[in-house]
């Protein structure tokens, strides 16, 4: 009976035209949601407003953890206009401003800084861009304290196929 197979393959029908809606969700097939590897903190607790906010929140996260390690190579993740206000002039990050910037800051916001996590964001103030304020951003332990160099808000923008921090 060469029918047989036919049939049964006809009762499966019903099930695969249900398809996402018979898992209780009405989402089309697709890519799984994002989810973090073991251990990786820099995706913890992701509640942006954006899915698109991922690779700024990325940018101030390496920022911050390069602070603390006194890594240059993050004075390349500023516009120029925010190294100019936050280190005084053009450059000022690399020819010696972060280095004079960390030696302000207490150990225990080093420490702090080495631990954090930029967990969400807010959009705007322009189109397309992000803001984080301080108090948004998670810490391992206790917190850094805001000042100098660990701005009260950090300002997030798209420039070209790069994310800077602006303000």
């Amino acid at each position: 009976m060469r029918l047989r197979p036919f049939l049964s393959a006809l009762s499966l029908l019903p099930a695969l035209a249900l398809g996402p809606a018979a898992c209780g969700g009405k989402e089309e097939a697709g890519m799984p949601p994002l989810t973090p590897e073991p251990g990786d903190s820099r995706l913890a607790d992701v509640t942006a407003p954006a899915k698109d906010s991922l690779p700024a929140r990325l940018v101030l996260y390496r920022y911050l953890r390069g602070i603390a390690a006194g890594n240059v190579k993050v004075c390349g993740l500023l516009a120029p206009a925010y190294d100019r206000a936050a280190f005084g002039r053009p450059g000022g990050c690399r020819s010696g401003g972060l280095a004079a910037a960390r030696a302000k800051l207490r150990p225990a916001d080093l420490a702090a800084l080495r631990g954090v996590t930029v967990p969400v964001c807010d959009d705007g103030p322009g189109e397309g861009e992000y803001t984080v304020a301080f108090g948004d951003l998670k810490w391992k332990g206790d917190p850094a304290r805001p000042g100098g160099v660990l701005a009260a808000n950090y300002t997030l923008t798209k420039t070209g196929t790069r994310w800077l921090i602006t303000g």
